[in-house]
């Protein structure tokens, strides 16, 4: 079996480096050469992101998990399982709290008044929390809360 030199390591990562990243799918020119750490093993080439997330799998599957090396794929396809599978019509309290902290970075407060309309805020819920971002977060979780408990 082959034993790749570490000065040979950029000419082998160009050589094999894919149009996109097995792993995240997606385009980069940060490519870096992925190994097994249990056997040593080039696996193959893949972005610096995609190597990230898989080591960082890897590691809590092996550190706080104690599962044997070959469970690692089948327990990737599990998750995988898990994740496509249908979801509750249940909001959960982190859920909420989620939701609300991303609409409240993700849009501006234009958009936000916006959607606080279409979720049927009254003109003056509007009006007070017109010019006040924290209103409006505060205003957005009531109305979804709402929507959840109806």
């Amino acid at each position: 079996m082959p034993y790749l030199k570490q000065t040979e390591i950029k000419s082998y990562r160009e050589k094999h480096k894919p149009s996109r990243c097995p792993i995240l799918g997606g385009y980069t020119a940060d490519w870096v050469l992925d190994h097994d750490h249990k056997t040593g093993m080039v696996r193959g080439v893949i972005s610096r992101s995609g190597n990230a997330f898989i080591g960082k799998i890897e590691n809590f599957l092996y550190t706080r998990c104690r599962q044997q090396y070959k469970n690692f794929p089948r327990i990737l396809r599990a998750a995988a399982d898990y994740l496509e599978k249908e979801q509750t019509d249940i909001l959960h309290p982190v859920g909420l709290k989620q939701l609300v902290n991303r609409w409240a970075t993700s849009l501006t407060s234009d958009e936000q008044s916006d959607v606080l309309k279409d979720m049927g805020a009254t003109e003056d819920e509007l009006k007070y929390a017109k010019r006040n971002a924290p209103r409006r977060k505060d205003l957005y979780r009531s109305l979804l809360k709402k929507k959840y408990e109806s």
